[in-house]
């Protein structure tokens, strides 16, 4: 496995992260769907993994609680494409 280092990095307000932010604007965010319908499909066909686990439902939240001991969240979209959120 790669080094989380050398992931792409998009960064996200800590106080939205702290409130939660829906994940389905997380990856219109992260640049891995062009918009929140194509992430719903995306989630409803299960290619959607927040730091590893899969996301089944398309009204989840990120909070800080999701964030790993590095300070950031990996968010993935099917096997190849992986963007880690961190706060600012």
């Amino acid at each position: 496995p790669r080094r989380l280092r050398a992931l792409p990095t998009v960064e996200v307000d800590k106080a939205a992260l702290e409130a939660g932010v829906g994940v389905l604007s997380l990856l219109v965010t992260a640049g891995l769907a062009a918009s929140n319908g194509e992430a719903r499909r995306h989630v409803q066909g299960g290619a959607v993994r927040l730091n590893d686990e899969p996301v089944s439902d398309e009204r989840r939240l990120v909070t800080s609680k999701d964030l790993s001991p590095e300070n950031v969240v990996k968010l993935s979209l099917g096997r190849k494409k992986h963007i880690l959120v961190r706060p600012i």
